[in-house]
């Protein structure tokens, strides 16, 4: 190696050594500056004279801002150091708590246990009791009882017609007793077998059935409230056997009238109008 190669090569080396060096005391003044990381902790006490309510107050040391998640699958959310929980349903609910400190966060968890579902926010629901108030049919006087499409465009793939003879007699009655929710579908006869093609649809053996369903106002798509009965398709259905799933939502809703929407906003919907019956 020549004068002027060792010369730079050493050159090289120092200034990879003072970059490596001075990166490093770098790093070491700022963690040096960091303050105490937050220690997560919280209590649980059951609000007296609310229903499945609970207080969260925070016991976290070194903290200066909180995040609850109430393990309701919609994760964290910003709150104080004390915030009221409430449940609707019976079941065991992991809540956690985000707390934040200067330097750095932790998560602390507890699970709660409520022993009793609460229906009282259901039944007080303008909507339910529309949807609950009497039994229902689909419209045989309209010209587009049923359509098919997107969630966009709801007639996309079939713009209506005339109901079928064995689902003119068809109702669906939705009602709440012996502390459950229950939809009871009559066929009176036959039921109409849905399908993109003859002789897929027709009418055909009788599927009336007695299922539970759940409520909701909280809506993926266009709506006002959300129906769910389990079980899939052509076994269990809401207005036709070849909905693409039985998730149902409440587009409008009156005395006399229901336009309600099968299928998930990512899905094909089948978009039904339904009277009084």
């Amino acid at each position: 190696m020549n004068k002027k190669s060792f010369v730079r090569h050493q050159c090289l080396t120092l200034v990879a050594l003072f970059c490596f060096f001075s990166w490093g005391c770098k790093d070491e003044d700022y963690a040096s500056k960091l303050g105490t990381p937050a220690k997560a902790s919280f209590k649980v006490t059951k609000v007296q004279g609310k229903v499945n309510t609970y207080l969260l107050e925070s016991t976290s040391q070194n903290a200066y801002r909180y995040q609850w998640d109430f393990g309701l699958n919609d994760g964290p959310k910003s709150a104080g150091a004390s915030t009221e929980a409430y449940f609707i349903s019976k079941g065991t609910y992991n809540v956690k708590l985000y707390a934040y400190g200067e330097g750095g966060y932790d998560i602390a968890t507890q699970p709660i246990v409520v022993d009793q579902d609460d229906f009282t926010p259901t039944l007080n629901n303008a909507t339910y009791q529309l949807l609950t108030a009497h039994a229902w049919k689909l419209d045989p006087n309209s010209a587009a009882p049923i359509t098919v499409g997107t969630e966009n465009n709801p007639a996309e793939y079939f713009g209506g017609g005339a109901l079928a003879a064995c689902q003119v007699d068809d109702d669906y009655t939705f009602s709440f007793a012996n502390n459950a929710f229950k939809l009871s579908y009559k066929a009176n006869g036959q039921t109409f077998n849905g399908g993109n093609v003859a002789p897929n649809y027709n009418c055909g053996t009788d599927r009336s059935y007695d299922v539970a369903f759940t409520f909701s106002t909280t809506v993926q798509g266009a709506g006002i409230a959300t129906i769910t009965i389990p079980g899939n398709p052509p076994d269990r259905f809401i207005g036709v056997t070849d909905v693409s799933s039985n998730n149902y939502r409440i587009i409008s809703i009156s005395a006399n009238e229901m336009i309600l929407r099968s299928g998930k906003s990512n899905e094909v919907v089948h978009q039904m109008r339904f009277v009084k019956k």
